[in-house]
């Protein structure tokens, strides 16, 4: 040995993949970031694909042979299921969105129940209500609503008592 230190390197090779072009629209695709990568997805079935997928070739022939009915479709076409496919995701984020701070609330109310030795099902049928009767009169109904996404369910309850114990 010459006194050397061996490693057991592997090389690891840079992929550069291709970038999103506009033109990737008239095969029914966009671009979707995914765990920090640029990816093309299916504007018709919503499916992602991987990143070295973004080849014209591979899109095209995705498409032929996934959808081979709507590959003939003009790109006015994908524009509006595109446009239907944001429209979607922002429904379900305005409808789905519960405060950061909403788990923090509910393990410190699951602290408070687990201490006074109260029925889990508290929370739910006399905490929450209560405190959201005194938000509505005290700050405002919108405040009220906002406090009452804090998931305070018998089941929700136990859990954060077993994971705080």
């Amino acid at each position: 040995m010459d006194g050397k230190p061996q490693t057991n390197s592997k090389v690891v090779k840079n992929w550069k993949y291709r970038k999103y072009d506009d033109s990737y629209l008239d095969l029914g695709f966009t671009s979707v970031d995914v765990s920090h990568e640029e990816c093309p997805q299916c504007v018709l079935y919503l499916k992602a694909l991987a990143p070295e997928c973004m080849l014209l070739s591979k899109l095209k022939r995705h498409l032929e042979t996934n959808n081979p009915n709507k590959a003939s479709k003009p790109r006015d076409y994908f524009i509006r299921k595109l446009k239907g496919l944001k429209e979607q995701k922002g429904t379900f984020l305005k409808q789905e969105s519960i405060p950061t701070n909403a788990s923090p609330a509910s393990y410190q109310v699951a602290d408070r129940v687990a201490k006074c030795k109260k029925p889990h099902t508290i929370a739910e049928e006399l905490i929450l209500p209560a405190a959201v009767d005194m938000v509505n009169i005290m700050v405002g109904e919108f405040v009220g609503r906002l406090l009452s996404k804090v998931p305070l369910s018998n089941s929700t309850i136990s859990r954060k008592i077993q994971h705080i114990s």
